[in-house]
């Protein structure tokens, strides 16, 4: 069997396998948008109309085949630490959806690739190109979020300092920021105000809210919120000073990023010029790039620049990273 027999033979798995992915991945996807919101709605909303719509969705095959799926899944122990990443990153995603979407992208990439340049050995990179590119795009997604929460932090918290100045409970503060706030604090405050009407204790929810989000700053303020829940003061006025401790820190934090932008962008650099350099040189003379990865003695050079890339761009960062 030649060579372009072998790469029909792949390039028509992958078509069928990317297929069967992305049909059952997109089927998933477009049956229900947010879960969590539509269950919320259910308990939240005076309208019991749709009671009866859920009761029917429910009923069709596809929503049990999912949830039989989502079942058996949850049971694994890796499913509890992907779904509360998925609700970290606030993507209305169950389990067996983004397990989906990992195995399709992978296949995705690995058929354009195949396609391309018609070539076998471009299969063990693009697959890990893919399998690694979700994980990074979920943990930026994480990161995202939460750094646009700590900005809205400060102001929130005067938000929350007027409205107890004017009569309002902590609760209902809170209601309110969920209204009149921004993105990502409007839909938090939201599921935290959510959470109390179900019945859960305000300190509780608070208490998720800090594992959603994973914020020093948010964690400071919950624990300031439960002591004087405990032992009574002026929550107004513990509120404005953290808002302004918060305030500093922020500036302080501005500066350092500032001050370190020249290493963390040579990390970048470092980190990519070796695997871009490959890539263009791939690109241009594809027969001159593939005697590095011939066996024998020259496999050891690609694998020696990939390994030093990635440890000097982990200690440049490294040094970079500074804790405000």
């Amino acid at each position: 069997m030649d060579t372009t027999t072998i790469i029909i033979i792949a390039a028509g798995g992958f078509a069928a396998l990317t297929i069967i992915v992305l049909v059952l991945g997109l089927r998933a996807l477009t049956s229900e948008s947010n879960p969590l919101a539509s269950r919320l709605q259910t308990y939240l909303s005076d309208d019991v109309y749709g009671v009866d719509e859920a009761d029917r969705v429910a009923e069709l095959p596809s929503a049990r085949i999912a949830e039989r799926i989502n079942a058996n899944i949850g049971q694994r122990g890796f499913a509890q630490e992907i779904a509360g990443q998925l609700e970290q990153a606030n993507l209305p995603l169950k389990v067996p959806e983004w397990l989906l979407l990992r195995i399709a992208i992978p296949l995705m990439l690995s058929l354009a690739a195949l396609l391309y340049w018609r070539s076998l050995l471009v299969l063990p990179i693009t697959l890990f190109i893919g399998f690694i590119a979700p994980i990074f795009w979920l943990r930026s997604l994480r990161n995202r979020r939460s750094t646009l929460f700590g900005e809205q932090l400060a102001e929130s918290l005067t938000m929350i300092c007027g409205a107890l100045r004017g009569g309002f409970s902590l609760a209902q503060a809170m209601t309110m920021v969920a209204r009149e706030a921004r993105e990502p604090t409007r839909s938090e405050f939201n599921r935290v105000a959510q959470e109390v009407r179900l019945g859960m204790s305000l300190n509780d929810a608070l208490d998720n809210l800090v594992i959603r989000l994973k914020s020093t700053d948010l964690e400071l303020v919950v624990t300031a919120i439960k002591i004087n829940s405990r032992v009574g003061g002026n929550l107004t006025e513990i509120l404005d000073s953290i808002s302004v401790t918060i305030r500093e820190r922020d500036k302080l934090r501005r500066e350092v990023q500032v001050i370190t932008s020249m290493q963390r962008m040579s990390s970048y650099v470092i980190g990519a010029m070796p695997p871009g350099l490959a890539l263009m040189l791939f690109i241009i003379n594809p027969e001159y790039i593939k005697k590095l990865f011939q066996p024998g003695i020259t496999l050891c050079i690609p694998i020696t620049a990939l390994v030093f890339s990635v440890v000097g761009f982990l200690v440049i960062q490294r040094i970079s990273d500074i804790k405000v």
